[in-house]
């Protein structure tokens, strides 16, 4: 830990607490409204344009891993700062054209632009992360085209990935969505944009190119989601165990989430067929939730998960077993908070604590159990695999994550979240190669004007 550390905990603890001080105790802790930055909503009828964003700061602390490797043998410390401007305009209440510039940077780092290719998670110059047309055809249909984001429930099949400095998936796309009181219903292609500092604007991907249709289904007991994706490209490089081809890749699943009184649960479940290169896919995901409300001080919350990605238990077989993540997030809650495993070749068994002493400040408590689904196939990073060991001798068993963060909104343009967790290996990675205890640290502080 050296001084630099230091210097980004303290910078990014100064910045609220400054903030808070000048702005939230000045004005008797009122909350900033848009009354007191009329700058914000220009209105000319029939147009009305609406101004804002946000600047974000978080300093990290990664012991023994990084973004791209487990067991490093060193401790790095770096800065990351994220700022986006927003320029909104509305024309009759039916037309509205929405653009979003981006400026990504990180400092103290021992990573480069060239560490990153061809997507860089760190660092992009000002440039152009949303710009689409929204068109309300008519009461019930919506039509949208262009750069945006692209984000169903729980993240799982589609997420933006934003706790990443650039995001991980914005979306060149055309979407259209229909409402009326039984669903809500959106059919969209398009493919994702890859974040690269020496080109403006960012392009999109050469491929796979996605298709997808994502229904909520209304007036249920209950939230159910039902969605189909396709993923699909015939550039023929789509490596399989048999051979290169095109690929194309069917998913098709539901999601539920309700509650019943003091309880509340939910599932997602994939199916996932086709074909990646000269093999055949038989793929699946779940990932399920029970969770118990006390009536108590501070509001506990109990909550247990089982995630489930499929594994591939012959590498040799023509059949592709892995579960590929759709186009989901890797965010925070999701699969750990240290980014060191992905829904793919993984089981997750889980207990989450949520204590809630004040409504602006939240505590969670999570501990994670990982194994492997299949033990000859790969442990994964969000993305890509880390380690293998084909003859399954190596076990299963990836080990035990602790992540404890809290969450404090001392006004409602102010949003502070840290953290401290920590990784103890398993004996598949203790067979494999480095198994060292990893830490990460985090404190982040998000202006939002």
């Amino acid at each position: 830990m050296e001084g630099s550390l230091h210097m980004n905990w303290l910078f990014c603890a100064i910045v609220p607490l400054f903030l808070y001080t000048q702005f939230a105790l000045a004005e008797t802790d009122r909350p900033m409204s848009q009354d007191d930055l009329p700058w914000k909503q220009l209105r000319m009828d029939p147009l009305n344009l609406s101004i804002g964003g946000a600047f974000r700061l978080r300093g990290e602390l990664d012991d023994e891993y990084n973004i791209k490797e487990y067991g490093t043998g060193k401790t790095e410390d770096f800065l990351l700062s994220r700022f986006r401007l927003n320029f909104d305009l509305e024309v009759f209440q039916k037309l509205r054209s929405f653009v979003q510039f981006q400026d990504a940077r990180i400092f103290g780092s021992s990573f480069d632009d060239s560490d990153f290719k061809p997507s860089n998670p760190y660092h992009d110059d000002m440039d152009i992360r949303q710009a689409y047309i929204d068109y309300d055809a008519w009461e019930r249909l919506e039509i949208k085209l262009g750069r945006q984001e692209i984000a169903f429930a729980d993240r799982r099949i589609f997420g933006p990935g934003d706790w990443g400095n650039t995001g991980r998936y914005v979306w060149d796309a055309a979407r259209v969505t229909y409402h009326d009181s039984l669903i809500d219903s959106h059919c969209l292609v398009g493919r994702y944009i890859i974040p690269d500092p020496d080109r403006w604007p960012n392009k999109h991907a050469d491929g796979p190119t996605a298709y997808a249709n994502y229904t909520t289904i209304k007036n249920l007991p209950l939230d159910l989601d039902v969605f189909y994706v396709l993923k699909e490209d015939d550039h023929g490089d789509t490596q399989g165990e048999s051979g290169e081809g095109s690929l194309t890749s069917h998913s098709i699943g539901f999601r539920i989430d309700g509650t019943s009184g003091p309880w509340d649960y939910g599932a997602t479940f994939v199916e996932q067929f086709g074909r990646w290169g000269q093999d055949k896919i038989s793929a699946y995901g779940l990932a399920t939730r029970l969770g118990f409300t006390f009536d108590r001080p501070w509001r506990p919350h109990l909550m247990a998960q089982f995630i489930n990605g499929s594994g591939d238990n012959d590498p040799k077989d023509g059949i592709k077993g892995t579960f590929d993540g759709v186009f989901g997030g890797a965010d925070t809650v999701l699969y750990g908070w240290m980014n060191l495993f992905f829904w793919s070749n993984l089981r997750e068994y889980r207990l989450d604590l949520d204590l809630s002493p004040a409504d602006k400040l939240s505590f969670r408590g999570e501990y994670h159990y990982f194994t492997l689904d299949e033990k000859s196939d790969a442990w994964y990073y969000p993305g890509k695999p880390q380690r293998r060991d084909v003859s399954g001798d190596s076990g299963r068993e990836l080990g035990h994550e602790v992540d404890l963060t809290f969450h404090f909104t001392p006004v409602k343009w102010l949003d502070i979240l840290g953290g401290y967790c920590f990784f103890v290996p398993g004996e598949f990675i203790e067979k494999t190669g480095p198994h060292p205890i990893t830490q990460w640290v985090f404190l982040q502080t998000e202006i939002f004007f």
